[in-house]
């Protein structure tokens, strides 16, 4: 809705473009990079259905440059919102291993059907629905909900070109290089 607001309110006087990095991730992460890799040390990890669903994430210095080419094309570019990633659609099996073995864990290889994951999600969510009720909150997020479970196993990846011409600017940093700055950023 934050989102619609700003982007109704462009105009001569004052310029909007939003920019949508999706899934970033890279060395200090403490939410996906983390996640993942905590999961995957405590074997908790799932691959929901066979892993395949493509995924386009973000590498943190491409999201970065693409904010900066954001502001110096906004007279150009604005009032529209453009989605940022690497550009590299990668099985979610793929991403989830190279993270994980990035950050010293072993990769998951224990495959969860998508309906079950789909419903272990819906479970959880009420469990943790009414632990708040009661007053005590989890000490911790849920190791599944049903929206988790949609977005691990649904592909979700953006053409760039449009964005990458409107916005005269590339990636620099590719994915294999992401991951190689990772694990030297956890050992």
């Amino acid at each position: 809705m934050a989102e619609q607001l700003a982007l109704a309110a462009d105009g001569p006087v004052l310029r909007v473009l939003a920019i949508r990095p999706h899934l970033v991730w890279g060395p200090g992460d403490t939410q996906l990079v983390a996640r993942i890799v905590d999961r995957a040390r405590r074997g908790t990890l799932p691959i929901l259905g066979t892993g395949a669903a493509l995924v386009d994430t973000t590498y943190l210095d491409n999201a970065v440059d693409a904010l900066v080419a954001a502001v110096d094309r906004v007279e150009q570019v604005h009032g529209r919102p453009l989605v940022v990633s690497n550009a590299e659609p990668r099985p979610i099996g793929e991403i989830f291993a190279a993270i994980a073995t990035a950050g010293g864990a072993t990769p998951p290889s224990r495959h969860v059907p998508v309906a079950a994951g789909t419903l272990a999600g819906s479970v959880v969510e009420a469990l943790w629905a009414v632990r708040q009720r009661l007053g005590r909150p989890a000490a911790s997020d849920p190791p599944m909900t049903m929206f988790l479970a949609e977005q691990l196993s649904t592909a979700h990846w953006f053409d760039q070109r449009e964005t990458q011409r409107l916005l005269a600017w590339h990636p620099t940093v590719d994915l294999a290089t992401g991951f190689a700055r990772l694990a030297a950023s956890c050992s």
